[in-house]
């Protein structure tokens, strides 16, 4: 009793006998587990890449798996040891190999975008039923003065096992990482393969009918089968290899990478940890600088803090970038830091300067900048900027050096600024403090004449900033202070 069901026959009948070569045999199991190693490595690889590297490793292990299963397919059919002569057509052949291929591919592309056992169950029941498809049409392939039908539990049972292997083959892939590990599961999967080739060879019925090889005039449409597995293995060993070598050589560069990005990481760690003891050192200098300059003028209480403040909030304020505004909180306080050059008699004296002695306590602004320049250090370059030009006024009436307009460095534009601005608030023995209403006024009209008249208009929009910081820096009654007349007041 045969049945035809969606191009295949099945039987209950028996047909010729039939045996397998059995170094056939063994050379396809080789072949097997040599495809199932070279799949499971290149989809390690394919998980530990990403965009275009990820999709060609993808293509790769699916070639890999793909066409293995169908050369061990192809060489377990030339196997078969039958009384009968055996071809093969090559247009459904090559068709047998396309469908093992992309159905691995969705396999594979499944599992790719998902990693979850029920992605997994469903790419391995259709990368199964491509496996059977595969080695039915292979089958299908043959070309023999014969009627080929299957035994139905047999050939469901194939299936099964290509489904059952399928899955099991993609759930490896995502899960074995190690050479081992790889090794192992390559000839399991090998014998799962090999279990449903020969599971549906097994279920083959083979029917001589002498009127087909008169229909089909002898076998001479086919290719015979002589060396073909020969043929087949060594190029599919040789494809094979390839693989590998190149999958090997992409882990040594990823790798060599991945040493080479660590090492990167530790460098940068290190240049990250000497700029912070840079900055550390630079900090101290100033710090001890200040001190210095407060040995011998202590006049001004928390002024210099105020202004350095100030400063920092007008540079955000105006726009500057936030690490230059930081540098210059810091280097701010060393405006003055000339002054410890003055003469006592100058810089101690009570009451206001003659003209003599203002001509020598403005020296201060040079001898800061000559003290504080030349270190290499920015933020001991950028004090020495400042301490150099924040006299300077707009029109070219300042000094040291009669610097005018945008030609006077921003960072002694800004000083001004806060220096001034915070001075005439402040109370001095030579002098009572400002009301605000005054200091504004001056402020204003200033602008253009000693100030950047863009910098005052963003520091008057920011006042109720700048007077909240004069509430956090209040002058403490420390005793009497030095009666001497600063250029702020002047």
């Amino acid at each position: 009793m045969s049945i035809e069901l969606a191009g295949l026959c099945f039987t209950s009948a028996s047909g010729l006998p039939f045996s397998h070569d059995h170094w056939l045999v063994a050379l396809s199991y080789a072949v097997a587990a040599f495809a199932s190693y070279a799949a499971l490595d290149m989809a390690e690889r394919m998980h530990r890449t990403s965009g275009v590297a990820r999709m060609m490793w993808q293509g790769c292990a699916a070639a890999a798996l793909g066409g293995g299963i169908w050369a061990m397919h192809f060489i377990g059919m030339l196997a078969l040891t039958i009384d009968t002569p055996i071809a093969y057509a090559p247009g459904k052949t090559l068709l047998s190999l396309v469908t093992s291929v992309a159905f691995v591919a969705a396999g594979f592309r499944i599992i790719q975008r998902r990693r979850s056992p029920a992605a997994i169950a469903a790419a391995g029941i259709i990368v199964g039923l491509g496996v059977a498809a595969m080695h039915y049409l292979g089958m299908a392939a043959m070309v023999l003065p014969a009627r080929i039908a299957y035994d139905p539990l047999l050939w469901g049972l194939s299936v099964a096992i290509a489904a059952a292997a399928a899955t099991a083959g993609l759930w490896l892939a995502t899960r074995i990482h190690r050479l081992r590990e790889r090794a192992l599961a390559a000839l399991v999967m090998a014998v799962a393969v090999c279990g449903m080739h020969y599971t549906g060879m097994a279920a083959l019925v083979v029917q001589v009918d002498p009127t087909l090889m008169a229909a089909d005039g002898g076998l001479g449409e086919g290719v015979s089968s002589g060396p073909l597995a020969a043929v087949v293995a060594v190029a599919t060993f040789g494809l094979l290899l390839l693989a590998l070598v190149s999958a090997t050589a992409d882990r040594r560069i990823s790798a060599a990478a991945a040493r080479e990005a660590a090492a990167l990481r530790v460098a940068n760690l290190e240049l990250e940890a000497a700029r912070l003891q840079l900055e550390a050192t630079q900090r101290e200098i100033i710090r001890r600088l200040c001190s210095a300059g407060e040995f011998r003028d202590n006049e001004t209480g928390q002024h210099v803090a105020r202004m350095a403040q100030i400063a920092h909030q007008l540079a955000l304020a105006a726009g500057c970038a936030p690490g230059f505004a930081a540098q210059l909180l810091e280097a701010a306080p060393l405006h003055d830091i000339g002054k410890i050059a003055v003469p006592d008699h100058v810089l101690l004296k009570a009451g206001r300067l003659d003209a003599q002695e203002w001509t020598i306590m403005r020296q201060h602004a040079s001898i800061g900048q000559r003290l504080l320049a030349g270190s290499g250090l920015p933020l001991l370059d950028l004090a020495a900027e400042v301490a150099g030009t924040h006299h300077e006024k707009w029109d070219g009436t300042g000094y040291p050096a009669g610097l005018c307009g945008t030609g006077i460095p921003l960072s002694g534009r800004i000083v001004a600024i806060a220096d001034v601005f915070d001075a005439l608030l402040s109370s001095r023995p030579y002098k009572d403090a400002w009301p605000l209403d005054a200091v504004v006024a001056h402020m204003r009209e200033q602008a253009g004449r000693h100030f950047d008249p863009d910098l005052v208009a963003v520091f008057l929009g920011r006042l109720d900033t700048m007077l909240a910081i004069r509430e956090r820096f209040v002058d403490e009654d420390n005793g009497p202070q030095r009666l001497v007349q600063t250029d702020a007041a002047e």
